[in-house]
């Protein structure tokens, strides 16, 4: 299995830095996770755009799916014919996404990118991976995802405060890709919404997995303040995410 990171910025696109998005290939499968602003750009630098199997969208939040505007129109008139990519999202998906979209645009969007409400507790069969959902703490219906296939485990948190929920899904895993968007300095923090990368980090430790992977970063923190409170209180493996960074598991 095969993890790109496309966009590793939360809230909003820093310098040289797209909204959450990342590229999970296992066994010529792609599965997008999250469609964040200005992630689509990365992605082309990836993958073709009408050469994806799934997408799958954490929450409605347009930093985790305002692209998927751009990739409509791209699918609708990609050269040799219109492409057709299935989506994944929490309840309501199509109709809050298309409300922004022209009547027409918003009549052929499903012709393009058809949209299946999931929820927490499912367990879904993608080509060669299994997904489980779980919830995340967000204010907003949000998913968590383990994602598994060859032997490796990959947990996705989305966006969310610290939960034993992002624990089970972390367990044994042998890459948690984390929200890591506050620096503990910085608190008190609201409840709920994002981690700190102490909090990351000890829901990696407490979840026994072998790397934790900081993202979701606000743009005005550094990354690398994160990534060092993390390792301050998780014994594993800490990296940063960085766009169009990648990774091999396990």
């Amino acid at each position: 299995m095969r993890l790109t990171v496309l966009g590793s910025s939360g809230t909003h696109p820093g310098p040289e830095r797209a909204c959450a998005s990342y590229l999970v290939e296992h066994d010529g499968y792609r599965l997008l996770v999250d469609c964040g602003n200005g992630s689509l750009s990365n992605l082309q630098r990836r993958s073709g755009l009408g050469d994806l199997d799934q997408i799958l969208i954490s929450h409605l939040h347009p930093d985790h799916f305002a692209d998927l505007y751009g990739l409509y129109y791209a699918l609708r008139f990609l050269p040799g014919g219109p492409g057709r990519v299935g989506v994944l999202g929490p309840a309501g998906s199509e109709a809050f996404i298309t409300q922004l979209l022209a009547p027409e645009s918003a009549a052929t969007f499903s012709r393009h990118l058809p949209v299946t409400e999931a929820r927490a507790g499912q367990v879904l069969a993608l080509g060669p991976l299994q997904v489980t959902l779980f919830a995340a703490a967000h204010p907003v219906e949000t998913l968590a995802a383990r994602i598994e296939g060859g032997g490796a485990v990959l947990a996705y948190s989305a966006d969310s405060g610290p939960t034993d929920s992002l624990i089970a899904c972390a367990r044994g895993a042998d890459l948690f890709l984390a929200d890591c968007s506050w620096r503990e300095a910085d608190g008190p923090h609201p409840k709920g919404v994002h981690m700190t990368g102490a909090q990351a980090g000890r829901s990696a430790q407490a979840a026994g997995a072998a790397r934790l992977v900081c993202t979701h970063v606000y743009p005005a923190n550094d990354p690398e303040e994160v990534a060092t409170e993390a390792r301050a209180v998780f014994d594993g493996d800490v990296a940063v995410a960085h766009d169009l960074d990648a990774w091999e598991l396990p």
